[in-house]
């Protein structure tokens, strides 16, 4: 049986993701460059991301990729199969989508960094819950001292001053980008490696650290019924405070977008629990509006794809020159537009069919690998 608040969350998540990727979906390696004079509406927007949207979304759907797993390790027990195996075949394809979508399509996937860091906590998932939660608190412990130092030591010796839109480097930038696919792909594939090879310096701990919450949230039932008033009251406390620390790090010291990101991934973590205990409030509430999302959650994996084929198409090969004008406010109207697509297209699709596309190919996938992996344990029984 499905559970109503993941489906929401994992639309939510989704949805929410592309407010933060669509200004490296043009240009990954320039991003959104920066005015001079800056806008305000350019502040306000980077204001209010910095508060809602920097690493919310990504923290929220790391959650939810441990709560899968839970999910689908209890599965496996009931039905006297083996989570391991399981799950492993699971990952292995969702890896082989995520270097696709990584090398091919955005370098800025998380498919592939996720299901890596999956495969080294399955055997956590069999932990008792105070074990577990333990794992997951010392993980995250780690991730945030490391997110942090990083970020202090880019404060202190490397941090460079934003690019602005109108220097030689970034119009040169600009143009070498757009002048091949080839590039693009060898960029993207060079980022992709890049990321796994550095994230066992901060990244990973956080994420794997997530998911291991995200399975202990599910095992205490925490998605049915949310935090009460005392766990509500720390973790909207940490959340103030790591806020105005990322706030006052950007005001004062005029940090990078890229910085920002990791040193926001931090108050992520107290955010994004604050917005499923929310969404959860809202489920007993019974509110309409929050199940619109729920749709999404079902075909999240193809509406993720999605997001980057169609953003690649429009920024990169149909308005190239649209990121040399255009404004933050600019890019936030393509996301709004584009999440209200794929809300109507996701309640549209689930009309005809159970199940994303994607989702259908890799449920496939995976079952194929179970079952020629067990025809070849029943050959190598049958010669014993």
């Amino acid at each position: 049986m499905r559970i109503q608040s993941i489906d929401i969350l994992r639309g939510i998540a989704i949805l929410g993701i592309l407010f933060m990727n669509i200004y490296f979906h043009g240009s990954l390696i320039t991003g959104y460059g920066e005015l001079s004079p800056k806008p305000i509406m350019d502040s306000f927007i980077e204001t209010i991301n910095t508060i809602f949207f920097d690493g919310r979304f990504r923290t929220l759907f790391c959650l939810l990729f441990g709560a899968g797993l839970a999910i689908q390790y209890n599965a496996c027990k009931k039905k006297q199969l083996s989570p391991k195996v399981f799950l492993t075949s699971r990952l292995n394809w969702l890896i082989v989508f995520g270097i696709i979508h990584g090398v091919f399509i955005f370098g800025g996937d998380v498919l592939l960094l996720y299901s890596l860091s999956a495969l080294t906590i399955l055997s956590a998932l069999d932990l008792t819950l105070k074990d577990l939660y333990k794992k997951a608190t010392r993980y995250i412990t780690i991730g945030i001292i490391l997110s942090i130092a990083f970020t202090l030591l880019v404060i202190i010796f490397a941090e460079d001053p934003p690019m602005m839109r109108s220097s030689e480097d970034y119009i040169e930038m600009h143009e070498l980008w757009f002048s091949h696919y080839g590039y693009q792909v060898l960029i993207q594939a060079a980022i992709t490696s890049g990321l796994l090879l550095l994230s066992p310096l901060f990244i990973y701990w956080q994420v794997a650290g997530l998911m291991l919450l995200g399975a202990f949230l599910y095992r205490i039932g925490f998605f049915n019924r949310g935090f009460n008033v005392k766990q509500l009251q720390v973790v909207l406390i940490a959340a103030l405070i790591f806020i105005t620390i990322d706030i006052s790090c950007i005001t004062l010291f005029a940090i990078n977008g890229e910085m920002s990101s990791v040193l926001s991934s931090v108050s992520a973590i107290f955010v994004a629990l604050l917005y499923a205990h929310l969404v959860i409030k809202l489920i007993k509430n019974k509110s309409r509006f929050i199940s619109l999302f729920s749709a999404p959650g079902k075909i999240a994996f193809s509406l993720y794809i999605f997001q980057s084929i169609c953003m690649a198409l429009l920024l990169r090969l149909w308005q190239q020159d649209f990121h040399l004008t255009a404004h933050r406010i600019d890019y936030v109207m393509i996301a709004l537009v584009f999440t209200l697509v794929q809300i109507g297209l996701a309640h549209l699709y689930l009309r005809y069919f159970s199940q994303g596309p994607l989702e259908y190919l890799w449920r496939k996938a995976y079952q194929g690998s179970l079952n020629k992996n067990k025809e070849n344990l029943d050959a190598n029984s049958a010669l014993n």
